[in-house]
């Protein structure tokens, strides 16, 4: 049997429940018994990497006894010589590498002049490569230097990656934790950038290059002796570049092709299509399964994410957006009506439909503000503009026919 040619993306969830049978599909492949390397490097600074690193070992043994684990201990650029060399050969020898957590940029700082990116591109090539969270990241062209600009507050930029896809013809931007919903009343999806300052920075892109956003609990395994991905676990994978943009659920499989530029495929360049119209379709996708799945905080964000990416488009692209907003508070509204919310549930909801709304009032959409008061009222709620601002209040049932 060949080496296996493996490549997976998880958004997040690496260690969970979610991506046991994942790791066991990748660890399948292998004829015997494979040799599975944690290499420990992204999370290397915190005060917790012991901790951090006895999980991981401990929920490959646990959960996936048909692998055996090691660690390739490479926390800090200056370890000692020896203990590097040992790492390397660990990873050398291992059938997979596994990778997750921690800051991107710390980690190719670490492997900047070492031979972890051959070793990690050879890996690909003949054997596997699992990268979740802040390790994915650093594996296409441009890396997002997450924490700096969430945390410390640098304009908005990209690091340059691994490039460990070009081997294969994929000139990508790899974005974990695409759909994160932590930030409540604010976005933190795209990998807590949010999709307006997301949208401005994969605008930055050169030309050619894709973004590949995965959720959260998800996996996106690349095959490449196969030429082919498929998407596992919870969420989906976004595939944005100009010309196409495309959403894929669990299950979903997809030629390579769908990752490489139109000059990488030897094909014609299809029509320019604004990456904008690529964020809108994802958006309206994410919504639609939110909706389907009953999953209002998702839904929610859907939306605030498409009022807060389409500021920044074309006229013609921030009409169509104001209608899809409409129709997505008023099939949310809707839903909900028809459903036992809980106090917590109706007021998130209405929060976050009032924020949509005030921001339609204030840029003079007032058929934006109408269609989203009318959703309210399937909230059973009522809205009232005050000096002070907008409040709102529960209309009693017999007030709204209950």
């Amino acid at each position: 049997m060949d080496a296996p040619r493996l490549l997976t993306i998880m958004g997040s969830g690496e260690i969970t429940a979610t991506m046991v049978p994942v790791h066991r599909a990748v660890f399948g492949r292998f004829p015997e018994r494979p040799l599975v390397a944690v290499l420990d490097t992204p999370y290397g600074f915190q005060e917790n990497a012991d901790e951090l690193t006895e999980r991981a070992v401990s929920y490959f043994r646990t959960s996936l006894p048909m692998a055996e684990v090691t660690v390739a201990s490479l926390r800090s650029s200056r370890k000692p010589a020896a203990g590097r060399e040992q790492a390397l050969e660990t990873l050398r020898r291992a059938d997979v590498v596994f990778a997750g957590p921690g800051s991107p940029s710390y980690a190719l700082q670490v492997w900047a002049a070492t031979p972890v990116p051959d070793i990690l591109k050879a890996k690909v090539a003949g054997g596997a490569l699992t990268m979740a969270s802040a390790a994915s990241i650093t594996l296409g062209r441009f890396s997002l230097p997450v924490y700096e600009i969430y945390k410390v507050g640098t304009e908005p930029h990209w690091l340059d990656g691994l490039d460990i896809l070009a081997v294969h013809g994929i000139r990508a931007a790899v974005v974990p934790h695409w759909n994160n919903a932590e930030g409540g009343t604010h976005d933190t999806s795209r990998c807590w950038l949010g999709a307006r300052r997301f949208a401005a920075l994969a605008g930055a892109l050169p030309p050619g290059v894709t973004v590949l956003g995965v959720d959260e609990h998800t996996a996106c395994l690349l095959d490449f002796a196969a030429d082919r991905l498929q998407v596992a676990g919870k969420g989906t994978v976004n595939v944005l570049a100009p010309g196409r943009g495309l959403v894929l659920g669990p299950g979903d499989t997809a030629a390579l092709d769908l990752l490489r530029s139109p000059a990488a495929t030897g094909q014609p360049a299809a029509a320019p299509e604004p990456p904008t119209a690529a964020e809108a379709a994802a958006f309206a996708a994410a919504f639609d399964a939110a909706l389907g799945e009953a999953n209002t905080a998702a839904a929610l964000d859907a939306i605030l994410s498409l009022e807060d990416a389409h500021e920044s488009w074309r006229p013609a692209e921030a009409a169509a957006a104001h209608d899809a907003l409409r129709t997505m508070a008023t099939r949310l509204a809707a839903a909900l009506s028809g459903r036992g919310l809980d106090g917590a549930e109706r007021a998130a909801a209405v929060e976050a439909l009032l924020m949509v709304r005030t921001r339609a009032r204030d840029d003079g959409r007032w058929s934006d503000a109408d269609a989203i008061r009318r959703a309210l009222a399937l909230l059973a709620v009522e809205v009232r503009d005050t000096p002070q601002g907008t409040v709102w209040e529960p209309v009693p049932p017999h007030e709204h026919g209950g």
